[in-house]
């Protein structure tokens, strides 16, 4: 495709069609946002041997469907550890924030086990969009549930791994248009971007509860960076109580697991 998720105008970043809410027209999906607050924080650090490990967004509110600027500032300066806070900006109103661990990569042995992704995403059919199946129209003179949103949801590919009766959902994804207009899409940025698809996986893995959930933050920890367009996600537990709740994806490259992902989620009737 050659549009993008955003493009640039001076020191703002506009958001194209493919950044949009599944929940407003005037809003943007949780998503865009994120990738576009580790894009300004690589930016902002500019060492590239300094590995985005911990990136917390704070999703308090709805980012507009206007123009953005990003504010980024450093808490804590060492030559292994750098923190930093995070912002975007929109007619000079924080409307989302974020907080940053970046720690330094060396030649120490590797540690730890090793695991292999999912299957795929050779050999799987695409299709369009986050949803589990294309979405099907209603019936001629039936009202919609509400209006069918186009969006970053709609805009991305996916290759599920699931079977619709199978759990945990597993799917890879990619997002099919430069993040920004004119430029290479960096790891750290894709995988923020879709980390917040995590939720809408969670949803899924707890469909015949008669709840769906809304997620607050997005709390994506990085072991190294993924490799590829393409990226895996499977759902590892979720839990709630009393309304609030927790979803935990396990993500994946082709070469193996690369992150984790946590979600707190208010429960919202489907």
């Amino acid at each position: 495709m050659a549009e993008s998720v955003f493009t640039r105008d001076g020191d703002s970043y506009v958001p194209m069609r493919h950044a949009k809410s599944p929940w407003s027209p005037d809003g943007l999906h949780g998503g865009p946002p994120a990738g576009l607050l580790a894009y300004a924080i690589e930016r902002f650090i500019d060492d590239r041997e300094m590995q985005l490990s911990r990136l917390t967004v704070d999703l308090f509110r709805m980012v507009p469907n206007v123009p953005l600027r990003t504010k980024v500032e450093a808490v804590r300066s060492g030559r292994r550890v750098v923190g930093v806070d995070a912002a975007l900006i929109a007619d000079g109103v924080e409307v989302v924030r974020a907080s940053a661990l970046l720690l330094r990569r060396s030649e120490a042995p590797v540690g730890g086990g090793v695991y292999p992704p999912p299957p795929g995403p050779e050999g799987y059919p695409s299709q369009a969009g986050i949803g589990r199946f294309p979405r099907v129209e209603p019936p001629l003179g039936t009202p919609p549930v509400r209006p069918h949103l186009f969006g970053f949801h709609t805009s991305v590919e996916t290759r599920w791994v699931s079977a619709p009766d199978e759990q945990p959902p597993t799917t890879w994804v990619r997002i099919p248009m430069p993040f920004i207009e004119g430029e290479e899409t960096t790891p750290a940025t894709r995988a923020a971007a879709l980390a917040d698809f995590g939720n809408a996986l969670g949803n899924l893995a707890g469909a015949g509860d008669g709840l769906s959930y809304i997620n607050a933050d997005i709390n994506l920890n990085l072991v190294r960076e993924p490799v590829g367009e393409w990226l895996c996600m499977r759902v590892d537990h979720r839990d709630e109580a009393a309304g609030v709740g927790l979803v935990e994806s396990i993500w994946y490259d082709q070469r193996g697991r690369y992150g984790r992902v946590t979600q707190s989620r208010l429960a919202n009737a489907r």
